[in-house]
């Protein structure tokens, strides 16, 4: 297996601070067990050739792996991937920016 290259959008960045603030409020611990096991599931889709979930009809070229509540959203090519957002399933996915891999 071959790692690809890693690239987080600043907006999936975000996302995560996001996530960690809001747990933290009620469990730093949590947060932090949180946080790592998301970044674990990002760094396996780097080593795995997980193709994801299409998600084309929100943006062409756009994958999903859900995660505990959470979707993580992504691009690949033959060399990198590309996260672009972390969001909560409850939110409504249609309205969320979605960067190209281009942007990042």
């Amino acid at each position: 297996m071959t790692k690809k290259k890693l690239i987080v959008a600043p907006a999936a960045q975000q996302d995560l601070t996001d996530i960690f603030t809001y747990i933290a409020k009620e469990n730093l611990d949590a947060a932090s067990s949180f946080l790592e096991e998301i970044t674990t599931k990002i760094g396996w889709i780097t080593t795995s050739n997980f193709s994801g979930v299409a998600r084309d009809w929100i943006r062409p070229g756009l994958r999903a792996l859900p995660f505990k509540k959470r979707c993580i959203y992504f691009r690949t090519d033959s060399e990198t991937v590309y996260i672009i957002r972390v969001v909560h399933t409850r939110q409504d996915v249609a309205q969320v920016k979605y960067a190209d891999s281009s942007d990042i």
